[in-house]
């Protein structure tokens, strides 16, 4: 019975941070506080899949390959990602190359 109540708790979790991200990070519009925030939510949420990886016990190779593969994945993610001081939108570069020089949505100089 813990375990389901965890799990409903991971995903509530999950959940939330969806909408809020979806809140703040699409329809929001003070780019300021989107690029303040972005590094936050993102370790947020990578923290809260890590969550999960733990909880679901896989074998131990597994468990700490993924793990350590978070990390700089989490890193190129915040990285990569920019946000428009004209429109306001987030702009990810492809494949987690050097972060984007101009807006995917406007053109405007990044």
């Amino acid at each position: 019975m813990m375990q389901q109540n965890l799990m409903i708790i991971f995903a509530a979790i999950w959940l939330a941070m969806a909408a809020g991200s979806y809140m703040l990070f699409q329809r929001g519009t003070d780019v300021a506080r989107m690029r303040r925030l972005w590094p936050i939510y993102t370790i947020a949420s990578n923290i809260v899949i890590a969550a999960v990886i733990v909880y679901v016990q896989p074998p131990v190779a597994m468990m700490l390959g993924l793990l350590a593969f978070m990390v700089p994945l989490t890193w190129l993610t915040i990285r990569s990602t920019k946000f428009c001081d004209g429109c306001g939108n987030p702009s990810r570069s492809p494949f987690f190359m050097k972060p984007p020089e101009k807006c995917s949505h406007c053109q405007k100089k990044l």
